[in-house]
C-alpha cells in the first residue's frame, strides 16, 4: 500500500460532533499522525475564523480549506481561491431576500446578517469560534469577491424548492449544495473541497494514492472522489456513502480513529 502523506478531513460531523465535542481517542490519533510527519488539513464550510479555531483545537499549523473549498489559506496569506462573481452575488442575495431566507454573507472574512435571529446565530456560531455582524441592509456592503453565501432554511420542502431553483438557474456557474438539514451553501462552480484538495496535491507534489479523505455530507463528495482512500462518517448522505470505500457510523464510534490507525499509522 502507498504511504499516506496527507489526511484531509471535514470537521463537523467527522472529526467532531456538531456541538463541538470530540473524543479523547480522536485527539490522540491526530497527535500520532502529526508526530509521524503526515499532514492533516481540515476542509470545511466554515469561514476562515471558524476553521482556524478548529485547527487550534487540534494544534494544527497546516493551511485550512474553508468556505466550502472556495479558499485555501494560512494565517498569513491566501494560497488559492475561487470567489463568486460580484454581480451574481448581488442576484443571489436579492433572490434569497425575496424568498425570506435567513442569509449569511461572507465579505472580507466577516460574516454579515440582515436578520439578527439570535437562536439561528447562536446555533451557527456557538462552539465554532465564529462571530458575526448585524447590518440593516446588505445593500450597504461593498460586495467584494464573496467566497460563499449561505441560506438557513429549516423547512425541508422550502429547502428542496430553493435548492432546485438555484441549481437550475445557475447550472455551470455556481455550486449549490446542502451541507446539513438546514444549511444551503452557495459558491462559485470552481469552489469545492475537491478542487482545493487538487491544489494541495500540486502544492505538495502528492498523488491521489498518498491522500486519505474523510467527510459526512454531500459537500464532501468531491473531496472523497479526489483521494486514494475514501471514508464517510454518519448516515447523513447516501450519495457520499456510494463514493466512500469505508464507512463509520458516527464520530463517537471512533471507527474513523481505527481506520486512521490502520491506513496512516
Amino acid at each position: 500500500m502507498t504511504k499516506i502523506k496527507l489526511w484531509i478531513s471535514d470537521i463537523d460531523g467527522t472529526l467532531m460532533n456538531y456541538d463541538g465535542t470530540y473524543t479523547h481517542e480522536m485527539v490522540s490519533v491526530i497527535e500520532k499522525v502529526k508526530n509521524k510527519g503526515v499532514k492533516l488539513v481540515i476542509a470545511t464550510g466554515r469561514m476562515f475564523m471558524g476553521a482556524q479555531y478548529a485547527a487550534k483545537n487540534f494544534n494544527l499549523d497546516t493551511p485550512v480549506v474553508c468556505y466550502q473549498g472556495a479558499v485555501v489559506r494560512t494565517k498569513e496569506k491566501i494560497l488559492w481561491q475561487a470567489p463568486i462573481d460580484n454581480n451574481i452575488s448581488l442576484e443571489i442575495i436579492d433572490y434569497l431576500r425575496k424568498n425570506k431566507i435567513h442569509t449569511h454573507v461572507y465579505n472580507d472574512d466577516t460574516l454579515y446578517v440582515e436578520d439578527d435571529n439570535k437562536r439561528i446565530m447562536h446555533e451557527y456560531c456557538n462552539g465554532r469560534g465564529t462571530t458575526y455582524k448585524y447590518i440593516d441592509s446588505f445593500d450597504k456592503l461593498k460586495i467584494n469577491d464573496l467566497p460563499k453565501i449561505l441560506g438557513v432554511i429549516e423547512d425541508n420542502d422550502i429547502m428542496q424548492k430553493i435548492k432546485k431553483e438555484l441549481q437550475e438557474k445557475y447550472k455551470g456557474i455556481l455550486t449549490i449544495v446542502q451541507s446539513s438539514s438546514c444549511y444551503l451553501e452557495i459558491t462559485d462552480k470552481n469552489a469545492s473541497k475537491g478542487n482545493a484538495l487538487n491544489f494541495l496535491k500540486k502544492y505538495w507534489n502528492l498523488s491521489d494514492d498518498e491522500v486519505l479523505a474523510s467527510g459526512d455530507q454531500d459537500n464532501d463528495i468531491d473531496l472523497l472522489k479526489n483521494a486514494g482512500i475514501r471514508i464517510s462518517v454518519g448516515n447523513n448522505s447516501l450519495e457520499l456513502q456510494k463514493v466512500a470505500q469505508y464507512h463509520c457510523k458516527s464520530v463517537d464510534s471512533n471507527e474513523l480513529v481505527r481506520y486512521i490507525e490502520e491506513f496512516v499509522l
